[in-house]
């Protein structure tokens, strides 16, 4: 199933192809309206930036959508739920100098097939080592976003030798399962999933969606905004297993680890995440300011620096018994 932010954008770029062709001989160049158009600059950044190479992984739960780009040591990069891979497309300017941007979408999300159940935390990590296996890459630094960070937590926990340094952006700190599932009942979500002939649902989301961006215009809305809409055409909204990932047992496994905690100021989904400091001694933490919920979207340079920051200044981890890249099954 497409993205259907291409989609859209392949859309205005024909609507552009068709104003050209019946116009004078003066009028820009398809290239031109293109180069200059929202639909170029925000909607189209995994197919229209060269440097980013795209690919398939072929697996038991069905083939897996992966980008990479750059070169240096690899950054594994995993989206939220009801996200997808582009989440992470702005920060190739500023990373790909220097590491190997690699990232996937989850079963079930932008590209990769629909999984024939409800994944979790296990099922998207198993996903992002074949990724990684696929690619040939051992050891990896590894950023997670909300859900993702969940994911990514699961990965340093029950692989740590195939993790060096990890950036977890929009995790709380430490909730017992009754609060998770307290978090979850108030989240809404089979409401946010409905679909009426009226449209009324998808003008809610538009609402919800400009408010967690405040600062971003109309255009750099939509692709997360799409996104979404996409989940209600999915088998499964991620978000019912992924709250059910216990993170209590993985943030006492990855004490040793360094650790960068990212923090959008405006987003509403985060709690106590300063606390995390109290019981992981290696880690540090930054608050993106005057940035809303979808950091890597609305302020992808902003937060691209301060992970380039982290990854400059440490060290790789010291690895442990060097085994040979295995296949994975899921759990």
């Amino acid at each position: 199933m497409r993205d259907i932010g291409v989609l859209l954008a392949a859309s205005l770029s024909a609507c552009v192809a068709t104003a050209v062709d019946q116009s004078s001989d003066s009028t820009p160049s398809v290239s031109d309206h293109l180069a200059s158009s929202e639909a170029h600059a925000v909607l189209l950044k995994t197919t229209a930036d060269k440097r980013i190479r795209q690919g398939y992984v072929d697996a038991p739960e069905g083939q897996i959508h992966y980008w990479e780009a750059g070169q240096g040591e690899p950054l594994l990069m995993i989206h939220q739920a009801s996200s997808s891979s582009e989440e992470f497309a702005g920060m190739v300017d500023i990373l790909s100098t220097n590491y190997r941007l690699i990232t996937f979408d989850w079963p079930g999300h932008g590209l990769s097939d629909d999984p024939a159940y409800e994944f979790g935390a296990d099922e998207y990590m198993t996903s992002g080592l074949r990724v990684l296996d696929h690619l040939g890459v051992q050891r990896a630094h590894i950023l997670g976003n909300h859900g993702g960070a969940l994911v990514a937590l699961n990965l340093a926990w029950k692989h740590p030798e195939r993790v060096d340094n990890i950036i977890l952006s929009g995790t709380s700190g430490v909730k017992d399962m009754e609060a998770v599932q307290e978090f979850s009942d108030d989240l809404g979500l089979d409401e946010m999933n409905r679909v009426d002939r009226e449209g009324q649902s998808l003008s809610d989301a538009w609402s919800r969606y400009t408010r967690y961006m405040p600062n971003s215009s109309p255009g750099e809305i939509l692709v997360p905004y799409f996104n979404n809409v996409m989940v209600r055409l999915r088998p499964y909204d991620a978000h019912y297993e992924i709250l059910k990932f216990d993170r209590r047992p993985a943030y006492a496994a990855i004490k040793d680890k360094r650790i960068l905690l990212m923090q959008a100021e405006g987003d509403p989904f985060v709690s106590d995440q300063e606390l995390l400091l109290d019981i992981l001694p290696n880690a540090e933490r930054e608050v993106l300011e005057g940035v809303g919920l979808f950091n890597f979207y609305e302020a992808p340079a902003q937060a691209a620096k301060v992970i380039k920051a982290f990854l400059d200044r440490a060290p790789i981890s010291a690895p442990e018994a060097e085994a040979p890249l295995q296949e994975n099954t899921n759990p």
